[in-house]
């Protein structure tokens, strides 16, 4: 053992003896003395990086709000700001940053490289005014009375674009904007301004300096698939149409007229110009007593109103070549009582759909309440093919629906023969094969497609894209508050789209501001779709029971 230990010792001693021989390695010292990084702060923000520099060759330059927060009366002092920043490795920043400097003149910084090789910088700054205006909007009266607003596109050049779609009519316009409560405008907020040229407007900061602006109309650009812009076109109470308690129930447009359905005793069909919701007449009502609760239009403006039909009643469809015909003609009587199946409600008219054009080929539809069954009736050159409809039972209810309760929509979206459809019902909306009866695909279960209660559906072809248009209630039970959707379904194999999904947006294409009434009782509502004479633009009205009726329009021109 000792000999091994001595052996040791000398190893070690021997060692030791090298290194004490060896040479130590020379410190290479860092060359750099670039300035890596540079920005402004203020007391009382710590780190944080306030104000951002610009540079040319070694002066950098910082614009410094004349006042901090911009929108407060705080107004900067350049004597105290600070610098903050870092260098290279190996160096030093000569004088010290981190404290209060005076910006008022130029300020020299040092950079001193491990080697002692010196950067100079200077450092200028000054108080400028925000030249900043945003929200810039143009309001003016249509034709047709009634006030809308353009919200202004400002381009990298200054313009302010207002995109006027061809045709508008454009009175009593005016302009207003925001900017920087210590900035001046050359035009009065809310002022008066014409448009038919480009308008400067001048926008002068604390400083004096100024930005020109210009106001300016443009046409959008067309599109060559689905929706771009669109506005409210107009809203109304339910006061503004003589609501009265859970009465109205339906809509439907035929050329230039909105059908309101009451389903008062006798039923009422009130007629509206549905571009300025100014009153027309009333229609007449070939039901007498009987009561009607629904209205739909063809693809050409002909209109069909349903008779409310309990289990044995008569349904009884009359056909109405627009909003003014006075002479109806009855295009279906059918009693329900079929399917003896049926132990609940049973109810045929509440709500009815079609597709088509009712002087060629189209298919009706109408659900069974609470039931599975929908009976479908076929319409071949302009005569129906039987008074009796084909009994249609769906075997594809989800989301432990026990049947359709008493409002589903059943909504084909062909003319032919065993047509495929959407059907609307609480608990689901689903793509269904016309032949089947399968449920083929249906929208993603969760709240952001559903609200907490749908129903209402309309379903329109516009610029080369398909739309499926709900209604969905929100927030309450009460069914009283409701946001009017357009989902794209072109292509239907989006259908189970999520709203996690990123592109999401692609699908459900629009979601309008939340409209609201008093308490709904029945969870009645409708929805219905027009179009201009040259389909450039689509008009969707909403009808909240005991709420009122919006009208929103969309165009094929770009946003």
């Amino acid at each position: 053992m000792k000999r091994i230990s001595s052996f040791i010792i000398f190893t070690m001693a021997a060692g030791s003896l090298f290194t004490a021989c060896r040479k130590a390695d020379e410190i290479k010292r860092n060359p750099a003395n670039t300035l890596s990084d540079i920005y402004a702060t203020k007391d009382g923000n710590g780190r944080d990086r306030l104000f951002n520099p610009r540079y040319s060759n070694d002066t950098i330059y910082f614009d410094i709000p004349y006042y901090f927060p911009e929108d407060s009366d705080n107004e900067m002092d350049l004597t105290k700001i600070i610098l903050r920043g870092s260098v290279p490795s190996d160096s030093y920043i000569t004088p010290a940053i981190g404290v209060f400097t005076d910006l008022s003149k130029p300020y020299t910084l040092s950079i001193v490289s491990g080697t002692g090789a010196v950067k100079k910088y200077v450092v200028m700054a000054k108080k400028v005014g925000n030249l900043s205006l945003t929200n810039v909007k143009v309001k003016y009266t249509d034709a047709g009375g009634a006030a809308q607003e353009l919200d202004g596109v400002l381009q990298p050049s200054g313009e302010i674009l207002f995109y006027v779609l061809p045709g508008t009519v454009m009175n009593n316009t005016k302009v207003t904007y925001e900017i920087n409560k210590h900035s001046t405008a050359s035009i009065a907020n809310d002022a008066a301004v014409d448009l038919s040229q480009p308008l400067p407007l001048v926008v002068t900061g604390k400083d004096g300096v100024t930005k020109t602006y210009t106001l300016k109309t443009a046409e959008p650009i067309k599109l060559a698939y689905g929706i771009g812009i669109n506005r409210q076109l107009w809203a109304k109470a339910g006061s503004d149409f003589g609501f009265t308690a859970n009465n109205e129930v339906s809509i439907a447009v035929s050329g230039d007229h909105l059908i309101l359905v009451r389903r008062t005793n006798p039923s009422k069909f009130s007629v509206y110009n549905r571009f300025t919701a100014a009153y027309v007449q009333e229609m007449y009502n070939p039901f007498g007593s009987q009561l009607s609760f629904q209205m739909v239009e063809d693809t050409v403006g002909n209109l069909l109103a349903a008779s409310w039909a309990p289990k044995n009643a008569k349904f009884i469809l009359y056909k109405y070549k627009n909003a003014l015909d006075g002479a109806p003609v009855k295009l279906i009587e059918w009693t329900n009582n079929n399917p003896a199946a049926i132990t609940l409600d049973g109810g045929v008219g509440r709500r009815v759909n079609i597709y088509g054009n009712l002087d060629g080929n189209a298919v009706i539809m109408a659900p069974a309440g609470q039931s599975n069954i929908i009976f479908r009736w076929r319409v071949q050159n302009g005569a129906v093919v039987s008074q009796t409809p084909e009994t249609l039972t769906y075997t594809g209810l989800a989301n432990g629906a026990a049947n359709f309760g008493f409002y589903a929509e059943a909504q084909p979206v062909s003319a032919g023969a065993n047509a495929d459809y959407f059907i609307n019902y609480q608990q689901d909306i689903a793509f269904v094969n016309g032949a089947t009866q399968a449920r083929t695909i249906a929208f993603a279960n969760e709240v952001a497609n559903f609200g907490i209660f749908h129903m209402p559906t309309a379903y329109v072809r516009f610029n080369n894209a398909n739309y499926l248009a709900i209604v969905k209630y929100v927030a309450t039970y009460d069914l009283n508050r409701i946001h009017t959707c357009l989902f794209d379904v072109t292509n239907t194999s989006r259908l189970n789209t999520s709203s996690a999904d990123p592109n999401y947006s692609t699908f459900n294409v629009f979601t309008s501001a939340e409209q609201n009434g008093t308490l709904n009782g029945n969870g009645t509502a409708d929805i219905c779709v027009g179009f201009s004479q040259n389909k450039e633009r689509m008009q969707v009205y909403t009808l909240l029971t005991n709420g009122g009726i919006v009208a929103h329009e969309f165009t094929t021109y770009a946003k």
